[in-house]
């Protein structure tokens, strides 16, 4: 069985950026993309400081993509540098796919010829990666370098974690820097801000578990998987307690608490397959779609312990719901509740 390594692959654009931004050669046209907006952010900043300060106002042209004009980028290209020896052409906003057709072929005249003095930088809002559907975006896709900031893979988010309270005189320990990671989501932005409340306020050297699971404000997916954890693991108490914060929680209703369950049954179905296989926790991750290497040894230890007709039944009985969800006016709220309850009966919790 193959496992999908896009996680761990390098990202040879970044990497080429990373080596071109140190050396102070940048090419001539990027687009950035992508979820890591951390480290985004920081591409710009080295960009931007390659242009003296005192002469920004001349030589940094900020655009905004969703005024595009024309005529304001081609003249922006083609200004020449005042008292530096490169000009910055930043485009912010950038959705190709709304520029239209007119505005799409202006870019591609410009981009043919864009001088060795200036570099242009496309950035893409979050959440949003560029359209090359249309031919003038294939043009416009071949005249720059696509540049995607992805979220680092877990053992590099792990060892930037290590490093970076390192830095600040403390350790942290495995089993706690794996809930760290999950909490936060991953993303250096999010691990950022939590790691200074844990440098600020963990006493002693190390980070323990408890200090994270006291101090770190989970994410939403986060969240979920507290709550399905405690359901495999049949614990009800937590499983409750746990539904009720992620109730609470911005953009999360009772659908989201019936749909994380169905998840986690097959995802638990699965486990005990591969265990039962010898599959390991890496091909069974990408089989199931488990983001994180913790939550997966998790679900591989529960479904040692849960027969498969169990998970199969818990499965069947979200499958159910779902469906009666979908063609009824049931109550959603009592029925999440309802099937929590029974999820957690049949896989094994005493009445």
């Amino acid at each position: 069985m193959a496992w999908n390594k896009r996680d761990d692959e390098v990202n040879v654009e970044y990497e080429r950026l990373k080596a071109d931004l140190k050396a102070g050669t940048p090419k001539n046209a990027y687009v950035f993309y992508g979820e890591e907006r951390y480290l985004l952010d920081d591409a710009l900043k080295k960009l931007r400081d390659m242009i003296p300060a005192d002469t920004a106002e001349f030589n940094h042209h900020r655009l905004d993509g969703r005024s595009f004009d024309a005529d304001e980028f081609s003249l922006s290209v083609d200004a020449l540098p005042v008292f530096s020896e490169r000009t910055l052409i930043e485009v912010g906003s950038t959705e190709f796919q709304k520029l239209g057709e007119e505005a799409r072929r202006a870019v591609v005249e410009v981009l043919k010829d864009v001088p060795e003095y200036a570099t242009v930088v496309f950035v893409c809002p979050e959440g949003s990666n560029p359209d090359w559907r249309s031919a003038s975006a294939r043009e416009i896709s071949a005249l720059v370098t696509r540049v995607e900031f992805r979220k680092l893979s877990e053992r590099d988010q792990k060892r930037w974690v290590i490093r970076r309270l390192a830095a600040d005189g403390k350790k942290i320990t495995n089993e706690a820097v794996d809930r760290f990671v999950l909490m936060t989501g991953g993303l250096m932005t999010n691990m950022r801000t939590e790691l200074e409340k844990l440098i600020a306020y963990t006493k002693g050297e190390a980070v323990e578990i408890r200090d994270v699971e006291l101090l770190v404000t989970p994410v939403a997916d986060a969240r979920t998987w507290e709550f399905t954890d405690a359901v495999i693991k049949c614990q009800p108490d937590r499983a409750f307690e746990t539904m009720g914060e992620l109730l609470r929680m911005p953009d999360v209703d009772a659908y989201s608490v019936v749909y994380s369950l169905a998840s986690v049954t097959r995802q638990l179905m699965m486990a005990r397959i591969c265990a039962d296989s010898g599959v390991n926790v890496k091909e069974f991750m990408s089989l199931a779609g488990v983001k994180s290497e913790y939550p997966a040894k998790n679900l591989m230890s529960a479904a040692r312990r849960i027969p498969l007709e169990r998970s199969a039944k818990a499965a069947e009985q979200c499958c159910e719901t779902i469906l009666r969800l979908n063609s009824t006016s049931e109550d959603k709220l009592g029925a999440a509740r309802e099937l929590t309850a029974r999820v957690l009966l049949t896989l094994g919790v005493k009445a």
